[in-house]
């Protein structure tokens, strides 16, 4: 069980550093683990990790791909929460752990 008091003090850290930076997979993971401690199984993990992902959409943050392009170095997904959601599920549960920075996607809001 999460506490929520730590859950939204968390999502608000990861809210603000979406919008100030490019927030990768490690700093997520990281959220996850902190807020389910050890011994949690991978299933809880990847369930807090979508809710998380989730909530961040919810405060405007978008999925997405770094591109080589100075004129756009965010290339959002042109998805919907529920179709990134099922992606970012898909990956994970393939590779079966977290996802690191650079794993998948990252974060911004634009």
């Amino acid at each position: 069980m999460v506490n929520q008091d730590a859950y939204r003090r968390e999502l608000s850290y990861l809210t603000q550093y979406a919008e100030d930076d490019w927030l990768g997979f490690s700093v997520i993971s990281g959220s996850v683990g902190g807020l389910l401690g050890r011994g949690a199984s991978f299933q809880e993990q990847l369930t807090l990790l979508l809710r998380i992902v989730g909530d961040l959409y919810d405060a405007g943050a978008r999925a997405g791909d770094l591109t080589e392009s100075t004129a756009e170095p965010f290339l959002p997904w042109p998805l919907e929460k529920t179709e990134a959601l099922t992606r970012i599920a898909s990956q994970v549960e393939q590779n079966s752990r977290l996802p690191d920075s650079g794993d998948i996607c990252w974060f911004t809001v634009p």
